[in-house]
């Protein structure tokens, strides 16, 4: 179904079969549009359009970024004088980089820790007229420019360039700032970002004309907590607690056009008026992915998550919705085989599905399952695994990682666990109210998943793991 892409990029293999399963059920009219909706290329919509309900800064920002960039090479040039008439140019960066400390990449964390260190140093950048730069170490573990699109802006830039132009004792319009807010806890994030309190200036944090930062962690939602100055600015944007994080993510980044014509196939099931989607994702741990012989997950094990799921599908389930689709995203592959055996295994759809069991398909990507550090992981379980993934298992796992998070971003509601990949498609569906945090220990603390009240606010997702 997926054309090989161009310039030896990433190309994914053919969706899963459970996903043919899934649209068996749907009703004739969604059938029938899917297939003639279908394109070769797999286009997602294009991200901040006037009509995407993200606002008006998009054009504005570009413009800046792009004369912004023009001014780079003036200093670079060492053409001092040109800059009288016009404001300092000013830049932020992110970067993620090898700690030498340590075997393998370390540091910057999976991909919801560096999207959200990615995403907030952005918002930084927008509310402060800033250009903004992002950068990963082509060995930790791929390049940026090979994962993500750059759909709006070029974020491309080399750190060492920077550095040394901009590190100077002697001249006024340049001038150099690290900050390193990798692993900070909540209180240390609010007092680098809000030393004077709600009415806070950003600008007057780090006077530097350029600022470079390692992060993996978050505080848009927190601005909109604690900021007297900002929540109006970022209104008259357009931009709200629960859109910020989407918007700010889809002008930025695009997932390359293989991950895309893959996701497109997932996300029109996802969204059918007939179908009801309730993405399932179960964090078990590092193990199961380093030592896959050994892993014990089962359906059994984490049936708790699928307790919740029927109580969900009971209580959301209307009219329309002809068939249920739940959509599982795990780290372990054994829990991942075991779950499609639901689509062919009565007996086991009936304990695990419920009443509705035939009613209800359970569907997957079958893509190759990695971390993004998956070095780093490997390390910590296994001291004689080898650090040598080929190029190409790398660019699996990587956009492996993407598509299965974007896709849990475009479900109806999901079931998380109460750590970062949930977090980050929670923040990417713009969409309060539609996600469940389950525990990853004792199940047996009872979450009535049919009560409204039992979805999570954005503020609360905040405050986990890599913030918000």
């Amino acid at each position: 179904m997926i054309q090989p892409a161009d310039d030896n990029a990433y190309t994914p293999p053919s969706p899963h079969t459970t996903l043919l399963d899934a649209l068996s059920h749907v009703s004739h009219r969604d059938y029938n549009q899917y297939c003639e909706n279908w394109q070769a290329d797999g286009e997602l919509d294009v991200a901040n359009e006037p009509d995407d309900g993200c606002g008006i800064w998009q054009a504005k920002y570009t413009d800046l970024h792009e004369r912004r960039l023009e001014q780079l090479e003036r200093l670079k040039a060492g053409d001092f004088k040109s800059f009288v008439h016009e404001d300092p140019p000013t830049y932020v960066s992110y970067v993620c980089k090898e700690d030498p400390r340590h075997r393998g990449s370390h540091g910057c964390g999976g991909l919801a820790d560096r999207m959200t260190g990615m995403i907030s140093t952005f918002f930084y950048a927008l509310l402060t007229n800033r250009a903004y730069l992002a950068y990963w170490e082509p060995t930790n573990p791929l390049p940026l420019e090979e994962v993500f699109e750059r759909p709006h802006i070029d974020w491309r830039f080399n750190p060492e360039e920077m550095r040394t132009l901009f590190d100077r004792q002697n001249q006024s319009m340049l001038s150099y700032k690290s900050i390193n807010t990798l692993n900070v806890k909540w209180g240390a994030i609010g007092r680098l970002m809000f030393p004077n309190g709600a009415n806070q200036d950003f600008k007057q944090l780090w006077n530097a004309s350029y600022v470079e930062m390692q992060s993996n962690r978050g505080y848009i939602v927190r601005t909109f907590q604690e900021s007297d100055r900002y929540p109006q600015m970022l209104a008259d944007m357009g931009l709200t607690k629960e859109n910020t994080f989407r918007c700010l993510s889809d002008y930025l980044f695009r997932p390359t056009v293989g991950s895309r014509q893959f996701i497109q196939a997932y996300r029109q099931l996802f969204q059918m008026d007939s179908v009801l989607s309730i993405g399932l994702q179960i964090r078990t741990d590092d193990s199961a992915m380093v030592n896959p012989d050994n892993d014990t997950n089962t359906l059994e094990k984490w049936d708790y998550f699928f307790h919740c799921a029927n109580e969900l599908r009971e209580a959301k389930r209307l009219p329309q919705h002809k068939h249920v689709v739940y959509f599982l995203i795990t780290d372990s592959v054994k829990l991942r085989d075991e779950f499609i055996t639901l689509n062919t295994d009565e007996s086991l759809a009936r304990r695990f599905l419920g009443e509705a069991f035939n009613e209800t398909t359970a569907v997957i990507t079958g893509l190759p399952i990695s971390h993004v550090e998956a070095k780093t992981v490997a390390t910590k379980y296994r001291k004689d695994v080898a650090l040598d993934n080929s190029h190409q298992e790398l660019l699996d796992g990587v956009n492996g990682a993407i598509i299965e998070n974007w896709l849990l971003s475009y479900t109806d509601y999901r079931l998380i666990s109460r750590q970062g990949f949930g977090k980050l498609a929670a923040f990417h569906s713009q969409s309060a109210r539609t996600t469940i945090g389950l525990p990853k220990v004792n199940k047996h603390a009872r979450i009535d998943c049919s009560n409204p009240h039992s979805f999570i606010t954005f503020d609360t997702l905040s405050t986990w793991w890599s913030l918000g």
